[in-house]
């Protein structure tokens, strides 16, 4: 059986920029994202698919939305978008995808070309921010609205895709 990439990072063999971690997850910045931040967040449990465990999908979310609302603070994008798109890597995991003015992660698209510096200042950014803040689960409140500008640009995004 092949060994997957997903495990040997929270085995600790392969080296990754970590930038959240939990009882259930680790969250850990692409090293080939298609937008400044692009973060995956990965159960410690091996799994391939969300319906195989239900109940750690959920706590895996919420890691993933603990991860977003970071990133949408320090980073500043315009927003944060959770996928579980299928990927090469057998290991269930959701992607964080940052959306700038001029950065559309677009799927199929070439990713970023990020020095390792580069990754590492990220990292340290969002490492930071939670130091400074005590972790806790946050869920934003629906009466938060949208600023005009974002409105437009999701808008223009969704007429190029």
């Amino acid at each position: 059986m092949e060994k997957c990439v997903f495990c040997e990072i929270i085995k600790g063999n392969l080296p990754a920029f970590k930038i959240y971690e939990d009882n259930y997850s680790i969250a850990i910045l692409d090293i080939n994202p298609r937008s400044k931040g692009m973060s995956l967040i990965i159960p410690r449990k091996h799994y391939e698919n969300f319906s195989d465990d239900f109940e750690l999908s959920d706590k895996c979310f919420k890691a993933a939305m603990l991860v977003a609302n970071k990133i949408k603070k320090v980073l500043n994008p315009l927003f944060v978008a959770i996928s579980t798109f299928p990927s090469e890597v057998k290991h269930f995991h959701f992607r964080i995808y940052p959306f700038y003015k001029e950065q559309l992660p677009l799927f199929e698209g070439n990713p970023l070309k990020m020095e390792e510096k580069e990754l590492r200042e990220i990292q340290l950014k969002l490492i930071e921010k939670s130091q400074e803040q005590v972790v806790k689960e946050e869920v934003m409140e629906e009466s938060e609205k949208r600023s005009e500008e974002e409105i437009e640009w999701i808008k223009k995004y969704w007429q190029i895709v």
